[in-house]
């Protein structure tokens, strides 16, 4: 098989398919052999491991997955991509009809609980997430999987570098999204991807991103709730004070109360405060 990260090839795919990059699947190609390896490496794939892929492509990594892991599950929208893999990566890797299965689906509406592929296994989520859809699928294999058996072991994810920079904030640079989902998983950036690692280039940095989910969350499901309508109402009036913003949702002697209990200062901006005392307030809030 000729080496599917070479831009000549990926042309001549291309081409015969009579298809180019979309970017309203927000398709780059992945061409460097080096970040490949290093996706590989952070996910540490075994033998016996089940691996879920969002949005193959050309199969430049579901390739490298069919040759280390035992079971590969694809999951491609565009079936121009669907037809190259079939006639590519399935006819030229060796055990790929027998390690792979590719569905024809949006990954957003991908459900692990409910997947017959997927039942009483254990399985890692490996993929090059397209952009303007990273958020959404890991919160549907972080969040709503938290402590339960559909949840993956092991997640290694391509993502926007700033995507994966806010993920992994700390204490005093928090936002939304790394309070959406430090709770359920210990999250590492493992490698910095420049544009040129991929074709087309993007016009941003991208970054390898580990995340190891927690076998019982830090947020219990009774406490999402009220969790989300705090995060959300202070994250939108992020320059105000805890005691202002969260007035939006509950009147100003109940918020009092509730800050005076979790021991949190009124006048604590909400990316100053820590993943343990959100918590604590999530716990005490009657929302």
């Amino acid at each position: 098989m000729e080496k599917i990260t070479s831009v000549p090839y990926i042309h001549h795919l291309l081409e015969k398919y009579t298809t180019q990059a979309k970017k309203h699947f927000g398709q780059n190609f992945l061409i460097s052999d080096h970040v490949l390896h290093g996706i590989v490496k952070a996910a540490d794939i075994q033998s016996t491991d089940t691996i879920v892929e969002i949005g193959p492509g050309l199969g430049v990594l579901t390739r490298e997955l069919c040759l280390e892991a035992q079971q590969v599950i694809s999951i491609e929208k565009d079936e121009t991509m669907l037809r190259i893999l079939t006639e590519t990566i399935m006819e030229e890797t060796p055990g790929a009809k027998r390690k792979i299965t590719i569905l024809n689906q949006d990954a957003l509406h991908f459900d692990p609980s409910t997947s017959t592929y997927l039942k009483n296994k254990k399985y890692k989520l490996i993929a090059n997430l397209p952009y303007n859809v990273a958020t959404p699928i890991l919160e549907n294999f972080l969040v709503k999987t938290a402590g339960t058996q559909s949840q993956p072991t092991k997640i290694v994810v391509l993502v926007q570098k700033e995507v994966a920079e806010k993920a992994c904030a700390r204490t005093g640079d928090l936002s939304v999204l790394s309070l959406a989902f430090q709770p359920f998983g210990e999250l590492k950036i493992m490698a910095i991807v420049p544009p040129g690692s991929f074709f087309p280039a993007p016009k941003v940095t991208s970054a390898i991103l580990q995340i190891t989910p927690y076998e019982n969350p830090l947020l219990s499901k009774e406490f999402q709730k009220a969790y989300v309508k705090l995060i959300h109402a202070a994250f939108s009036q992020k320059r105000k004070m805890l005691h202002t913003s969260l007035g939006q949702i509950m009147p100003k002697e109940e918020v009092a109360e509730l800050l005076t209990k979790a021991e949190v200062s009124p006048d604590v901006r909400p990316q100053n405060l820590s993943l343990e005392k959100w918590l604590s307030l999530a716990s005490l809030a009657k929302l």
